[in-house]
């Protein structure tokens, strides 16, 4: 029977060790990314609470808001339009922000999902009446935008 070299034994330890780091280093990076996608779920809800806490916070801006919805942008002075304009411009921050982390793969297809059908229950006119659309930006995301507008209608 042939001895086995203490050079081979050296090398197989040290491709286990090689193996074993890496092992550690896929497991660090999976943990990693899946705190960021927490973060990201945190980030969203905590961003999404607070403008819910300032809307219902606020003494008048829910009734400017009711005035819009029923009785369209024409209806309002120009600071109740100045105050819905920056609401909705918020709003189109948040959802952008959402689409990149989306893209990044920190939020799931439902997250993504559910905004494109918020959009396309209301929302995306609203901006159209404020002249808002212009501003959706990047153009991957306005394109989905428009992919779910042209599927909602399909479907009325």
């Amino acid at each position: 029977m042939k001895k086995v070299s203490l050079d081979v034994w050296i090398q197989l330890i040290g491709m286990l060790g090689v193996l074993g780091g890496l092992m550690a280093l896929v497991i660090e990076l999976n943990q990693s990314q899946r705190l960021s996608q927490a973060s990201a779920y945190q980030a969203r809800n905590s961003e999404i609470q607070e403008a819910q806490r300032e809307l219902a916070l606020s003494e008048d801006f829910a009734e400017i808001l009711q005035k819009f919805d029923s009785q369209g942008v024409d209806s309002l002075t120009l600071g109740e339009r100045s105050r819905v304009v920056a609401w909705h411009s918020a709003m189109q921050w948040r959802m952008q922000g959402q689409f990149y982390q989306y893209q990044q793969g920190f939020l799931e297809e439902a997250a993504l999902e559910q905004t494109l059908n918020d959009l396309a229950s209301g929302i995306y006119q609203k901006w159209e009446e404020l002249d808002l659309t212009e501003r959706i930006q990047p153009f991957e995301w306005k394109q989905r935008i428009r992919d779910r507008l042209g599927q909602h209608q399909c479907n009325e």
